[in-house]
């Protein structure tokens, strides 16, 4: 048998996803170098001829380096590996143990979803940044593709074939159980949440300012501030594409989110490779009853965030319901209301706080400071503004650090964070008393000697 046989090759498409871009320089640079003549002169006499074969020829260049860079581009599944070759000059071979994959996710820029096309992205355990990468193929294939490799690593599968289909099979209808919706973010609710935030009510007053300013007779400071302005713009489009049509879904392994404006993102999150959750409620979010949560997760490269959101914004009932799936044994019998407490003020159930003498250094959030350890999990309560709650797992400390400055030390008050991988979400045990502090970290410690 020809070893090419057992070779695939990815949609017919896929060049031109990205590589539009090429055929939109050729356009800029032809309209550069004819600026000085007008449209009409553009496109007549011999220039008309020229141009015609000129941008022929261009265009002749473009479709052959798109159609070698398909035709190079194959994978091949096998029993144990999903392998991706790639390149015309600089070949290139990527693989992935099909039973070190922990998740696949599914990615559609604009126009791959115009076309119809998926990438795809394994999530491999033991990964660093470069991840392997599927692009593209069709939307149907895609999920198919992606549900039969995740069969094959969850063992699901009693015989292995040699090879992948040429065209996997579509999931029947009735074939596999829908998976329980944990959560959904309406438009509304997403807008409102975005303009209930401090930046960006501090971003539209300074644009009303230089509105009037500029009417005012300043020229000048619209040019000024347009730096500002581009980089307030693409934050505020980034959180509104990542809670866009957001979906959270209880998977078998642990959870899925999809979302997207006009780029869609699936990603898979294992259960057993999260590190640490945060939940936030921000000054106005609190008189709705409105948190986001945030995770760490190892091996999980996002190209938007360190931390990987997993609600952008919902209540406390979502919150539950997600908290259910990522971290199901909070090492207590009353889960409920010990997450409800978590995420609010009080010390009931257990929590320890900050004592009065606190009030001086965080006037606003002394109260609300607090933590719990429990059997499985620290709960760790802290900020003002944008209060938040960390809930880091015991098996996932990384270390742990005593923190404990003049002021503090003054007031015999003290500080712990707790650090672990996969994102910058910490525990924090903040201006506790320092004895209690101190036998809080001796007994971290402890926890990691026995591990």
């Amino acid at each position: 048998m020809n070893q090419d046989e057992n070779w695939q090759r990815v949609h017919p498409a896929s060049p031109f996803v990205r590589g539009w871009l090429a055929i939109v320089g050729l356009l800029y640079i032809y309209w550069q170098n004819t600026d000085e003549l007008s449209f009409a002169e553009r496109f007549s006499g011999d220039r008309l001829i020229w141009t015609v074969v000129l941008a022929g020829a261009a265009l002749l260049v473009v479709l052959v380096f798109y159609f070698l860079s398909w035709y190079f581009t194959r994978y091949k599944l096998t029993a144990t590996h999903v392998y991706v070759n790639s390149g015309m000059l600089f070949r290139s071979q990527k693989q992935a143990r099909i039973d070190k994959v922990q998740g696949i996710d599914i990615a559609q820029p604009l126009l791959a979803r115009i076309l119809g096309l998926a990438e795809l992205r394994f999530d491999v355990a033991d990964s660093s940044e470069s991840v392997l990468r599927l692009a593209f193929l069709s939307k149907t294939d895609a999920h198919a593709l992606r549900q039969l490799i995740l069969q094959r690593a969850t063992g699901q599968l009693a015989e292995e074939p040699a090879e992948a289909p040429a065209h996997p099979a579509a999931p029947q209808a009735g074939a596999e159980p829908a998976e329980p919706l944990m959560a959904k973010v309406p438009a509304p609710r997403l807008l409102a949440s975005l303009f209930l935030q401090l930046p960006v009510m501090i971003g539209l007053v300074a644009c009303v300012v230089i509105v009037i300013l500029w009417l005012s007779g300043i020229q000048g400071i619209i040019a000024a501030v347009l730096p500002i302005l581009l980089s307030f713009g693409s934050w505020f489009y980034k959180q509104l594409n990542q809670g866009w049509n957001y979906t959270a879904s209880a998977s078998d392994t642990g959870m899925r989110i999809s979302y997207g404006l006009a780029d869609t993102r699936q990603h898979s999150i294992p259960t057993g490779r999260v590190q640490a959750i945060s939940v936030t409620a921000p000054l106005l979010w609190r008189l709705l009853g409105w948190y986001k949560v945030e995770v760490n997760v190892l091996g999980t490269k996002s190209d938007d965030l360190d931390n990987l959101q997993v609600l952008p914004v919902g209540d406390f009932e979502s919150v539950a319901r997600i908290m259910g799936i990522l971290l199901p044994d909070l090492g207590v019998g009353n889960q409920r209301e010990v997450l409800s407490t978590a995420v609010s003020t009080g010390y009931e159930h257990g929590f320890i706080g900050s004592p009065p003498r606190a009030r001086q250094l965080s006037p606003g959030a002394w109260k609300h400071q607090g933590f719990l350890a429990t059997a499985t999990t620290v709960i760790s309560r802290y900020g003002w503004l944008a209060r938040t709650a960390s809930f880091v797992p015991h098996s996932r400390v990384q270390g742990t650090e005593f923190r404990q400055g003049p002021w503090e030390q003054k007031r015999k008050l003290a500080g712990v964070r707790l650090h672990c991988a996969g994102g910058n979400i910490i525990g924090y045990l903040h201006q506790v008393d320092a004895q209690i502090a101190a036998e809080f970290t001796l007994a971290q410690a402890a926890r990691q000697v026995e591990r």
